[in-house]
Order: C-alpha cells, then structure tokens, then sequence
C-alpha cells in the first residue's frame, strides 16, 4: 500500500493562481450515514425546494432541518427583490410556514446562495430582524463589546454559520443530543460566541488558535445541570483534540490541513 500525503490548502492556492478551485464536501466515516443521506438531497447550491412533510427543529435558537443547521427563505432567488431568510423561530417564519410550506426553499448557510460577501447577494439576501433579536444578537453592553461583535446592519450568514456549526457537529456525532439542545434558551448562539470569543478560539487542550477556521472551536459546557451560562462555564475545545475521545466526530480534509499546520509541537 502506498500512502500519498496532500495538502488540500496549498493544493487549492496553487489551483487557485491558475483560475481553478477545489471545492470541498463534508467527509463523512460512513458515507451512508443520515447527515450524509439528507446532504445528498440538497442541490449543488445548497438549496433544497419542494420539500413533503417540512419539519424544522427549532433548537437552542437555531434552525435544523434533519440534523442540519439551516436558513429558510418563501421567495425565488432569482426575483429582483430582498427576501428574507430565517435562521431560528420566529412568529414570521411560523405565519410563512403555514401559508407557503409548498413555497419554502431551506438553504446551507454555507451554500454559494448564501454569500452575503457578494455584492449581487447583499441586494438580494437579508437576515430576519426577529431571528437575529431571539438570538439576542444585538444586545452589546459595552462599547468596546459591540465594536468587535457582528451587528444587525453588518450581519453575515457565513460568519454566523462558522461560529455556530459547531453545534450542528455535536449534534450528528451524538456528542450533545436534541432533547439536550432542546433545554437551552434560544439566546443560546450569543452565549456560545461570547464564550468563545471570551477564550479567544483558543483550544484550552493543544493550545491551537483556530480563529482562522472558527467551525473548528467548540465550546463544551463543563456542567450540563447548571441553568447559567458564563464564559468560565465552558471548555474550549478544538475539533481535533474532541475527535480523539469521539471517534465518530467528522472533520473535513481541509480543517485536517489547517489543525496539523496550526497546532503548536508539543514539547518532548
């Protein structure tokens, strides 16, 4: 047998100086599994449409659909309109579910749809005011807080997906289940960045700052029967050093490349 070592960065620079790119996909242990199952329905722009019997879980502030976090929008893309999106429970969403379920598109944050970086996009794609408040997204008490935080004016499905997949990650490797997820307040997306800004995307295990790939950091509550939610409540944790106690965690080519670039030598 022949092991071949690649680097899938510089594989992408290096594609990338020529006007190719590499895309790359959620490596699952089982291909068969039902994340990977519900993936495969998705489009390659990571939208679904025409969905029969809709369920969405609407836990710890955040939308689900079959394990996968998700945005759901009523309108086509393509009309020369702003439409709304939605990334948690709201009465709006609720209202548009009943009267346009047969209407609805769910959309991977991290689909090409939702690049809220493009110009074209922006004008297309805003986040839903109500969404953001259940988050609690909007609510800095100090300054200095609020200069380094995504506001409502400035808010990006992407960076929000970055900071929050984390969850969706805990959740398919059954590190957290639903019904746990189910207990936390649905301001639970702020709690969580704020925990993890507060430890600075800094794994308190290998020490690797993984600021550069936020979906890597996980902040782990310590206990789980406390009903309050400080910073100090947590553990910071990357995904690596989780994926050794939680053999069934998944971890993407790329992330693989950026941890073993990153993570400090551990001193002999």
């Amino acid at each position: 047998m022949v092991k071949i070592n690649s680097n899938f960065s510089k594989l992408n620079a290096s594609l990338k100086q020529v006007g190719a790119e590499l895309n790359f996909r959620y490596h699952f242990n089982n291909n068969r599994s039902d994340i990977a199952l519900t993936r495969s329905k998705f489009n390659s722009d990571g939208t679904l449409s025409k969905i029969k019997n809709l369920k969405i879980d609407y836990l710890a502030g955040l939308s689900f659909y079959q394990k996968n976090f998700v945005a759901i929008y009523f309108q086509n893309l393509k009309a020369d309109k702003i439409n709304t999106f939605h990334f948690s429970e709201c009465n709006d969403l609720l209202i548009n579910l009943e009267k346009n379920e047969s209407n609805t598109t769910l959309i991977l944050p991290d689909s090409e749809k939702a690049d809220l970086k493009k110009k074209d996009t922006n004008k297309l794609l805003s986040p839903c005011h109500l969404c953001l408040e259940n988050t609690n997204w909007n609510n800095f008490e100090k300054a200095e807080d609020w200069s380094k935080r995504i506001i409502i004016e400035q808010f990006n499905i992407l960076e929000f997906h970055k900071q929050m997949f984390s969850v969706e990650r805990e959740l398919v490797s059954n590190f957290i289940s639903s019904d746990f997820l189910k207990m936390l307040p649905k301001n639970f997306p702020r709690i969580l960045e704020t925990a993890k800004s507060y430890k600075k995307w800094t794994c308190q295990k290998c020490k690797i700052n993984v600021s550069g790939m936020k979906q890597l950091y996980h902040a782990v509550i310590l206990d789980r029967t406390l009903k309050r939610y400080l910073p100090n409540d947590f553990l910071g944790l990357c995904t690596g050093c989780l994926k050794v106690k939680y053999h069934d965690m998944y971890i993407t080519p790329e992330e693989l490349d950026f941890i073993n670039e990153f993570r400090p030598k551990s001193k002999k």
